[in-house]
């Protein structure tokens, strides 16, 4: 639940009185930053898993010789 704004959390708890007294007791003293950024730690492992899948494929490689153009002469 901490990953959905508290709007939502309604759709956690089977009771509405439930909800409020979750958040009643989390926030009871609490400051609240509401971000709507993307996530930073979402952002580095999409960046880092496709670091490793370019590393994985390797570089291109090619059959042909230098100045080869595939057409016989």
């Amino acid at each position: 639940t901490a990953n959905q704004p508290f709007g939502q959390w309604d759709s956690i708890f089977p009771d509405k009185a439930m909800t409020v007294a979750a958040i009643d007791r989390l926030v009871h003293h609490a400051v609240i930053f509401e971000m709507n950024v993307e996530s930073y730690r979402r952002k580095t492992a999409v960046d880092r898993a496709m670091s490793r899948r370019d590393t994985a494929s390797g570089p291109a490689t090619s059959h042909e010789e230098p100045g080869d153009t595939g057409q016989e002469t």
